[in-house]
């Protein structure tokens, strides 16, 4: 049993398109059919445009195979660099046009572009060039006339609508760029099925394509459904009981409104928003002597999880990631006009680590601001900004110009020179005996900084450098600022710090880089927002109060940007559905895919609005519809017509990430500790095994390797939607980790669990615990069967422990407790542990002991259904 168990997690490619069979299957043969059908949905998510056959067999056979040959590798979303900004990929590109125009006049091959670049008639436009191949043949080129004179049919459409119109455009008419409108909900036959408006939208499409969704699942496999996407954990067999004990219509309701209301859901919102966030504890390349360690990064991860349980409002929340300290000054001001108390909470300074928690880039202040514009605009705008760095943006509406009206914003932006100078989450601190000594050990420390700044000044002064003085200088200073992030880090006395930022005094606009090159430099462009999201691009208000970042922050929550609410919607609909109505979740721009339901995308993000940007409201919204609450059965000729799922007419099959592998071991064995928020765990520290991974240190630099195998993301960039593999140290993990294995043994050793004196009651209470369900008939006959053929069979005592190995174990718990000590002893020491080496190994394990660490290895345990 455990080989076949290995063999399918390190043989089989899992995926969210594996073909899934019924609840009930063997654990042991479920998901063997995984992505054994990766094929394209492009046929089956939109009609083909109402072309004449023979136009079609036309395009196909003589059109569409020589610009695929001869044309895409330069003027294709593919390509490397697309050529004089033309794309020749889809019929709107190509009536679009690049730099020069529009490509094709249908109807009129003499004055369409392309026809005279094949014809080589000039000079100055011959395609493709020599160095590409060189001229087409005449067959070829006498095929691409004919087909622009009989007006350039081309099934290349966007996607359509469950209206039936189409849902394009390129450049400047991009969907994304047009105004949001609530679109009317539209007429579907099977009104039986809907629940909800959202119903509507995706029957009307199925409707269309002539396919008919799939009844709704089970309650066990609901709450196990619901209960993962919300909180990153598995339901309790209690929680399970009570909702199937429940037949009242708002059963499922009250399951989802609980979970909102759960301290996990913020949590696991958290862990969302901080991939976005390129969220890390230290700084990749710092600046040199500095220490490469972020000391209060944690603040902005127990921010997040605070805004997303409080249910923040998102435009406040956008608000104060980007401006927090103007919400918090500007606060003090009118406080001290009406002669009140200046607030004392001054913690929603943590959100600006959003800005701060980037990698550091040696301290090159470009690279740095450039950071800044990407995870900006990437998260909220869902927009490559940063593209127009060094040249006007290739694809999307962005010139250069627009890049530097927002480098200056950031650019007129500041931080803290020392860790112990950041601003205190509570502006007035009580006084103890552990602040007192902090503040004085902190002043010492200033105090030796500035006697060192002053050492380095005289040596610049001196006629004759002293190199072996400039090294020793060089050595304090590193010592030093280690010392200052041990004390922020280490010290009880030390108060909760926000990695903030501020104004400079005399903000100033700046001057476009040419080519991104820094003293190049071209002309100077206030600061302001980006034209394509402008009510009115001719006459964009300049922002004049201090850098600008407030003005940013309200001009992106705009109700009437066409992109904010989108991209929210879009980033929980992928929470929830396994893929975005976008499958590019960080782009929405003109390189990102079509949206496959376009109206349904707009429907929410209004509803998003005038819900007054209630991010649990819209959660509510996308779950209690039959869409949501769909089985995932799928049969051939659904999955035929439409492979990858894009019309919704299943639920998809989702792999756990490694956060929710992780915590459910815990979850499941009674490890958890549920304390919310505090400073990070290392994977190897003694809380390793029992804090959630959403607190686990980030290193940027050398983030724990188990993390990586599990496609954690980079920390450097923004990731909406997170890579997935499958590797042999996936399942190597789970084989042979001490956690693992010590789950297996706790789940099994429950008093519980031995009291059971029946052996099918033993395996019954490992599947709930576990899959959250019972076991077939065929399963408990397997399972007895595996426990029955090990050495010590049914029993819960485990085979004797050989002496050397008992020896041995005893001599590692020794060398454990030595690297604790140590570690103790040496305050902000790196713990550089294997992961998990902290988790005591139990010795040998019993046949029940085995039978659960198999079952934590299927793929059941790793998927959710």
């Amino acid at each position: 049993m455990r080989s076949r168990v290995r063999r399918f997690l390190v043989g089989s490619d899992l995926g969210p398109t594996s073909r899934p069979r019924s609840p009930q299957a063997t654990t042991l043969h479920l998901l063997l059919a995984a992505g054994a059908s990766l094929l394209t949905a492009s046929s089956a998510l939109a009609a083909e445009p109402a072309l004449a056959k023979a136009d079609l067999d036309f395009f196909e056979s003589k059109v569409r195979p020589v610009l695929s040959e001869h044309c895409y590798k330069c003027h294709s979303h593919t390509a490397d660099k697309i050529k004089a900004g033309l794309l020749l990929d889809s019929r709107d590109a190509l009536l679009h046009g690049g730099n020069s125009g529009p490509a094709v006049i249908p109807g009129k091959p003499d004055e369409s572009l392309l026809i005279q670049a094949i014809r080589y008639t000039d000079e100055d436009l011959q395609m493709p060039p020599e160095d590409h191949g060189g001229k087409l043949t005449d067959r070829q080129i006498a095929d691409l006339t004919e087909w622009v004179r009989r007006g350039a049919p081309d099934p290349r459409v966007p996607l359509s609508t469950a209206g039936g119109k189409s849902y394009g455009g390129v450049g400047r008419k991009h969907w994304a760029f047009q105004p949001v409108q609530k679109p009317a909900v539209p007429a579907v036959k099977n009104t039986a099925w809907v629940q909800s408006p959202v119903d509507a939208f995706v029957l009307a499409r199925l409707e269309t394509a002539g396919l008919t969704p799939n009844p709704l699942a089970d309650k066990r496999t609901l709450i196990r459904r619901v209960t993962f996407d919300l909180t990153g954990l598995p339901p309790t067999e209690a929680e399970i009981q009570r909702f199937l004990a429940d037949t009242s219509p708002e059963a499922f309701a009250k399951v989802v409104d609980r979970l909102l209301d759960s301290p996990a859901y913020g949590e696991r919102m958290a862990r969302h928003w901080m991939d976005v966030a390129r969220y890390s504890d230290t700084k990749g390349d710092p600046p040199r002597r500095d220490d490469p360690r972020f000391p209060h990064a944690w603040t902005y991860r127990d921010y997040l999880i605070k805004s997303f349980n409080t249910d923040k409002p998102y435009n406040r929340f956008i608000t104060e990631q980007l401006a927090a300290d103007r919400v918090v000054a500007e606060a003090a001001a009118k406080a001290k006009a009406a002669k009140q108390e200046i607030p004392d909470d001054q913690s929603i300074l943590a959100a600006l680590g959003f800005l701060r928690l980037g990698n550091q880039h040696d301290g090159r202040r470009n690279d740095i601001i450039d950071d800044r514009i990407d995870v900006t605009t990437k998260a909220f705008l869902g927009l490559t900004v940063s593209c127009a760095r060094c040249h006007d943006h290739k694809f999307d509406p962005i010139p250069t110009k627009d890049y530097y009206s927002l480098y200056g914003v950031f650019a007129n932006t500041t931080e803290p020179r020392l860790a112990m100078m950041e601003p205190a989450l509570t502006a007035r601190l009580p006084v103890t005996d552990d602040l007192t000594d902090y503040m004085a050990k902190g002043r010492e420390l200033v105090q030796r900084g500035e006697e060192l700044q002053k050492q380095f000044l005289e040596m610049r002064r001196a006629r004759e450098r002293d190199p072996q003085k400039r090294r020793e200088l060089v050595r304090a200073e590193g010592v030093l600022q280690r010392e200052i992030t041990n004390l922020e880090m280490n010290h009880p006395g030390a108060p909760p710090r926000a990695h903030g930022v501020t104004d400079v005094p005399n903000p100033k606009d700046y001057p476009v880089l040419l080519r991104g090159e820094v003293g190049n430099t071209g002309e100077m462009v206030p600061r302001r927002f980006l034209e394509i999201l402008s009510a009115d691009p001719k006459n964009r208000p300049a922002w004049k109060k201090g850098s600008g970042r407030l003005e940013l922050a309200q001009a992106i929550a705009d109700p009437k940007n066409p992109l904010t609410a989108r991209v929210l919607v879009n980033r929980i609909w992928q929470q929830h559905f396994g893929a975005g109505f976008v499958a590019t979740p960080d782009d929405l721009g003109n390189m990102g895919g079509a949206p496959s339901h376009p109206e349904l995308l707009d429907w929410l993000a209004t509803r998003l609005i005038e819900s007054g940007w209630s991010l649990k409201q819209l959660h509510r919204t996308m779950l209690l519809t039959s869409t949501y609450q769909q089985g995932s059965r799928a049969d051939p000729a659904r999955l035929a017509a439409d492979p990858d799922n894009r019309l919704l007419w299943h639920s998809s099959l989702r792999r756990l990430d490694f956060e929710e592998v992780y915590d459910s071991l815990l979850a499941i064995s009674g490890s958890l500790d549920r304390t919310l928020g505090g400073k990070p765990v290392t994977a190897a520290s003694d809380e390793f095994g029992k804090r959630r991974a959403l607190y686990f240190l980030i290193d940027r630099r050398n983030p724990p390797e188990l993390l990586t195998q599990f496609d954690f993301p980079n920390p450097d960039t923004p990731t909406g939607r997170r890579f997935e593999t499958t590797v042999p140290q996936q399942a190597l993990f789970l084989m042979n980790s001490p956690l693992v294995v010590e789950t297996a043994r706790k789940l099994t050793h429950r008093p519980d669990f031995m009291a059971l004196g029946d052996d099918t009651q033993r395996v019954t209470s490992l599947y709930l615990a576990i899959f959250q369900r019972e076991p077939s008939a065929e399963e408990t006959r397997l399972a007895l069967g595996y426990v029955r053929a090990n050495p010590s069979g049914t029993s819960l005592d485990a085979p004797p422990e050989p002496p050397a190995m008992k020896t041995a174990r005893e001599k590692l718990r020794e060398q454990r407790q030595a690297q604790r000590q140590a570690l103790a002893g040496k305050l902000g020491a790196p713990d550089n542990r294997p992961v998990g080496s902290t988790i005591e190994h139990g010795g040998p394990v019993d046949a029940w002991t085995k039978l659960a660490h198999a079952l934590f290895q299927t793929n059941e345990a790793m998927f959710v259904n």
